[in-house]
Parts: structure tokens; sequence; C-alpha cells
């Protein structure tokens, strides 16, 4: 146990610890991977360290440093285990110096471009995409498999099978921690981006009683602003651009008793208009790189909804516009399910329509789509269909926020229906 980080005295409550953890992980684990050189067992020490974190963390306090709390109780872990497997490659030596770390020495411990190096490394083209992705997802956050093939609409034993295949393709090629030469830059910051979008995604579409987990918004924005610092390219600069955006509009995005509050009812005195200028000004820069895709096209969207000043404002037209160019350059159910709701917000209801009944296969497990549905009953006058749609949104999100907002609206159709 590393006894020498300080902790705070007091007691310290299960959100905030979750926050801690996931705030400090992928430091702390970059950092253990540097020094034990093997994935596997710097994944092991670090899941024992998060273990022994979730049980005294609670009691004692978050620790003043929580990533070298982390790093120090991971090495220890490592030693311990070492001393155990005669096995283990001789090569790594735990009672040297590198390995004998102690708080003091870790004070600061991890940046930016360690964790952009393990980034970097997961996202090798040596990799498979889809194997990329998984790798990490898993070694970045600490996703358990089940959260992570949920993200990327797979099964938890197809996910598992793609994040064995990586670590071994790692092993047997010798893939390092180093970050790419500029010539191998457009291979690898595809992988990347999308890797910190979902990070952010993961973030601000929580689920549980977290309707937005903060911790995870700032770790995706803290690294992708790593990235536009060493790499400012036009979608580096536009998927910054989209999370902030975003994350500008969070705190009006959940209501007092944590449900979600949707974009065209939010007290739009609560945005961060400076972060808004922030992000426009960044969107307006990686546009004059005439270079557009998908991160730049999604961050204009979420800047025609932020730049209004009331709901009623809203170019709906021009984010139809774009939403049709996005699903062009990336034909996906969800964005097709966005576009059908900017068609209905634009009253062009039977293309609406006619979208959602093209993805009812595709996202019949996703809670969102049946929200739509029952918007466009609603707007038709179908209100019994639109009950029946909320009741499907509401039993199969796994967000308590959402299901609180649909409880609602389910309501006052009822009401209406039954006075």
């Amino acid at each position: 146990m590393p006894d020498e980080v300080a902790i705070l005295p007091s007691q310290a409550s299960q959100d905030s610890v979750r926050s801690a953890l996931q705030s400090a992980f992928s430091i702390a684990q970059a950092a253990l991977l540097s020094r034990i050189r093997s994935i596997d067992e710097a994944e092991d020490a670090m899941q024992e360290a998060v273990l022994k974190a979730w049980r005294l963390w609670p009691l004692r306090g978050i620790p003043e440093q929580p990533v070298a709390w982390l790093i120090v109780c991971g090495m220890n872990v490592f030693r311990d285990q070492y001393r155990r497997d005669v096995r283990y490659d001789r090569s790594v030596d735990p009672s040297s110096a590198s390995l004998a770390e102690t708080a003091s020495d870790l004070a600061d411990v991890g940046s930016d471009e360690d964790v952009l190096r393990l980034i970097f490394m997961c996202c090798h083209p040596g990799i498979a995409a889809e194997n990329q992705l998984a790798l990490s997802l898993k070694m970045l956050m600490g996703f358990s498999p089940a959260e992570i093939a949920k993200a990327l609409l797979i099964s938890t034993k197809t996910l598992e099978q793609r994040i064995t295949r990586a670590k071994r393709k790692i092993a047997s090629s010798g893939i390092s921690l180093e970050l790419p030469r500029t010539d191998s830059l457009t291979l690898r910051l595809g992988p990347v981006r999308q890797t910190l979008y979902l990070i952010f995604n993961e973030g601000y579409h929580s689920v549980g009683e977290m309707l937005i987990n903060r911790a995870l918004c700032r770790q995706a924005i803290q690294l992708t602003r790593a990235l536009c610092r060493g790499f400012p390219d036009s979608e580096n600069l536009g998927l910054l651009s989209l999370m902030l955006f975003h994350d500008a509009r969070a705190t009006a995005r959940i209501g007092q008793s944590g449900e979600l509050i949707t974009l065209d009812a939010q007290n739009r005195m609560l945005w961060k208009r400076s972060q808004i200028a922030e992000a426009d000004v960044l969107l307006q820069k990686a546009l004059r790189k005439a270079e557009l895709g998908i991160y730049q096209l999604q961050a204009a969207i979420a800047g025609v909804h932020s730049l209004a000043e009331k709901a009623e404002q809203t170019d709906w037209p021009q984010i139809v516009g774009l939403y049709q160019r996005l699903y062009k350059e990336q034909p996906d159910p969800v964005i097709g399910l966005n576009y059908a709701v900017a068609l209905m917000m634009s009253k062009q209801l039977v293309d609406a329509e006619r979208i959602l009944q093209a993805f009812q296969e595709d996202l019949k497990d996703y809670s969102p789509y049946f929200a739509a549905v029952a918007k466009l009953c609603e707007l038709t006058g179908r209100e019994a269909e639109a009950a029946a749609a909320l009741r499907k949104a509401s039993a199969i999100t796994d967000s308590m926020g959402a299901k609180r907002h649909y409880q609602l609206q389910l309501a006052a159709i009822e009401a209406r229906i039954s006075p």
C-alpha cells in the first residue's frame, strides 16, 4: 500500500472517487506501461491499484496526488507479483531505481504527451482499425468490456477478441511507445481522433446517475488540446471545437431532479459564452484550411445551436444541410437519426419519417431513436403511438436522467390522452 502518498482526512463520496479515478487513470496507466513495458502486466497492476483505491479512498479520502498514488500502488503490485513469479522476464529488475519511486518522486509525473504516446501505440497502423479503438478505450480509460462493446455497438465477446488480437500484434511486432514520424501521421490521426471523440461522448452521455461525467469530458478536452498543440490540422481543431461547444452547454443539460433537459428547453443563460466563443474561433480557423471533414461538420452543427440566442432562432435549414453533408461523408445510423430530427424541426415530416423507418432495425436498442419516433408521432397527432415509443425508450435506456426525461414526457402525453 502506498502509505507515503498523503491523503485528505475527510471521507469521499462514490461519485468523487469515480471522478478522481477517471481523471487520473490514463496518465497513471501510461506511466505504468512506460516502466513495466508489458501491456498485460501494466494493465493488471493498474486494475489492482484501482480496486485498492475503491476500497480505501471512500474511507480515508482522495489522495492529494491521485496519479502518484495509483502509480506507486501499481508498482508495488508489480514488484510483489515479480517476486512470486520466477518465470517473469529477467530483463526487468523491479529493484531498480525506476521501479522504486515514492510519491515525492512522482509529484509531477505524467503528461499529455505520455498519454498521447499510449494512444498512438494503440492506434498503430499495424493493428487492425477495429482493434485499435477497442484497445485504446480499454487502456486509456479502463472501461469494462461491456461498456466499450455498448459504445461500439458490438457484442462483449467480439470486443474481447479484438482487444486480444491487438495486444498480440503489439507483442509480436515490437510496437513501441513512441510518437509517430510526420510521414506516418495520416494513418494514425484518424483512429486517435475517434478514440478521443468516444471518450468525450462516454462522459457526455454517461449512463447511471451521472448524466454528464465531467471528469471524462475534461480528460478528452485536455488530451485533444495536447493533440492540437502537437498536430494542429483542421480535423483536430474541429474535434476540439466540437467538444468545447457541447461542454459549454453541459450545465444547462441537467434539471434539478437530475433529468435530461433537451436543447430547446435549456436555460441559455447557463451556457458558457466565453467557451462558445473559443470553440467558434477554433472552428473558423479549421474551416480556413479548406479540408472539410466529419468533425468540422459536427462542430459546425453544434455551433449553429450554440450561437442561437433563443431556441426559436435556430437555423434549422442550415442544420439540415450540414447533416445531409455529414451523412454523405459518414453514413452512420446515429447520424441518420439526427438528420431525421433536423428534418422534423424544419417541418419536413414526411422525409423525417422515411429516414426513421429506414433505421428501425439498426437502432432497435437505441433509446434516442424511440424518443425521435415519439416526437414525430406527437407532431403528427399520433399521441398513443408517441406514448408507446416513450415507454420503449424509457425501458431500454441505462441513463437514469434520460429515463426521468422520457417518463416526464410520457406523463404529459398520457395526461392529454386521458384527462
